[in-house]
């Protein structure tokens, strides 16, 4: 048995008998020839295979006429290179159908809508246009654990159920028993929202750590751009302030696009073949661009100039100290405005998590940044922590959050607590920018969204 991706790369099987698997993925066939394409996942392309009637027996030749889309088949006979366009192919000599396909299997030959696909997830993954992306989160996802490993991180296993809810937004899901009564004796349990706060306790003593796990949210929201589970990435370093630690996620990001880029580059050509946008070129342009740095204060401004010299309309007008940025705003300012990736800083502590660091300045401010990008606005959310207690505690009672029930982080000040910044990186978005995807729903194996529970 023979690997396709390896049959077609290494010189040593042609002009040689070989033996390989997969399914049949297109097929053409005329009186006297035939060509089917095969795949078996180790490559997006698959590898043609040529047969001709009268080196098969009749039986032979009158099954392949009729062998349905995506049969599995075993395939035997010589690779041989097709001088018309200096690609390797398979010389049909004998072939096995290892299970049936049913006339009526939903996929057939036509095209199918996203949301069609969507709602058949377990089987969309046949589709080249999601073996495309698979592989593409699959190498991103690699690419990720490789690039903290260089530099020196250690992973925490963040736990999935907690006590807590990081954001405080208490959009949780909770963990009942069968009788709606809490699961771990008194404690309402819930799935997590973020696993930063359980990564600040093993940062102050490793130094510099990540996290990456599913997390949840129970909000009701049907946008593209939200899940009630996804993905995510959060580093967290001791000694860092938010400044270092912004120029840390730049350096992320431009490290793992190119790796990403240049394993993936045949799955990016076959997402731009498909969705018949540019993507390679500007994914190039994105690692050649310096991130910009203003504060909220400039944001303000800049967006507030804007809507009153008529150069955009926003839905939301009333530009303001306060405002918590929608799309709209942070799309003016990535794609309109400065036309490259924009961090954010220094924003206003009523719109903020209550771990962010306060400025001792009469705006009340927090040490908090967000990274915006082109086509999705926030990729990255992060602050510099504060780690002074009785300011973080005075925090805690300002959003009306129960300090009894985060004791164990509030004390975490009292040890011998190391000023530390982190970020957050939702996963399933850096795969929306990096594939130009449109909806979340199409970069993530099985979604999870109001209303939706399939699978």
């Amino acid at each position: 048995m023979n690997e396709i991706r390896e049959v077609l790369i290494n010189e040593k099987y042609l002009n040689k008998n070989v033996n390989v698997f997969g399914w049949i993925k297109y097929r053409r066939i005329s009186k006297e020839i035939g060509f089917l394409t095969i795949t078996d996942g180790s490559n997006i392309e698959g590898i043609q295979i040529v047969f001709k009637k009268n080196l098969l027996s009749k039986e032979k030749f009158e099954k392949l006429l009729n062998i349905n889309l995506f049969t599995p088949v075993s395939i035997k006979g010589k690779l041989i290179k097709n001088l018309r366009n200096n690609l390797n192919e398979i010389n049909l000599e004998d072939f096995t159908v290892l299970n049936n396909v049913d006339n009526d299997f939903i996929l057939g030959k036509k095209e199918h809508s996203l949301e069609y696909l969507r709602e058949n997830a377990h089987l969309r993954i046949k589709t080249t246009l999601f073996q495309a992306i698979m592989k593409i989160r699959t190498t991103l996802y690699s690419e990720l654990i490789s690039f903290f490993e260089k530099e020196n991180f250690y992973y925490v296993a963040a736990p999935i159920i907690t006590s807590n809810d990081a954001e405080g937004a208490g959009e949780t899901f909770k963990i009942l028993k069968n009788n709606d009564k809490p699961f771990f004796n008194n404690v309402g349990g819930v799935l997590s929202v973020s696993g930063q706060l359980h990564a600040e306790s093993y940062a102050q003593s490793l130094g510099k750590v990540y996290t990456f796990a599913p997390t949840f949210r129970a909000e009701n929201s049907n946008t593209t751009k939200h899940a009630a589970e996804f993905w995510m990435l959060e580093p967290e370093m001791t000694f860092y302030d938010y400044f270092k630690a912004m120029d840390f996620g730049e350096k992320m990001l431009k490290v793992v696009v190119r790796k990403t880029l240049e394993k993936c580059k045949n799955e990016f050509k076959v997402l731009e073949s498909i969705l018949k946008i540019k993507i390679i070129s500007e994914l190039e342009l994105f690692l050649k661009e310096d991130f910009m740095k203003i504060s909220y204060k400039e944001a303000i401004i800049i967006l507030k100039n804007a809507l009153e010299e008529n150069k955009v309309n926003f839905d939301e007008k009333n530009i303001k100290f306060g405002l918590d940025f929608g799309t709209e705003h942070e799309r003016y300012l990535t794609e309109k405005h400065f036309k490259k990736p924009v961090y954010i800083y220094d924003f206003p502590f009523k719109i903020k998590s209550f771990y962010m660091f306060k400025n001792n300045d009469t705006d009340n401010t927090v040490r908090g940044f967000d990274l915006l990008v082109s086509g999705i606005g926030e990729l990255i959310g992060g602050s510099q922590r504060e780690y002074r207690y009785e300011t973080l505690l005075q925090s805690l009672k300002e959003k009306n959050i129960n300090s009894k029930d985060l004791e164990w982080y509030l004390n975490l000040r009292k040890s011998g607590y190391a000023p530390s910044s982190g970020f957050g990186l939702g996963f399933e978005r850096l795969m929306i920018f990096v594939t130009k995807m449109e909806n979340i729903r199409d970069v993530i194996p099985f979604p999870r969204t109001p209303g939706k529970l399939l699978f």
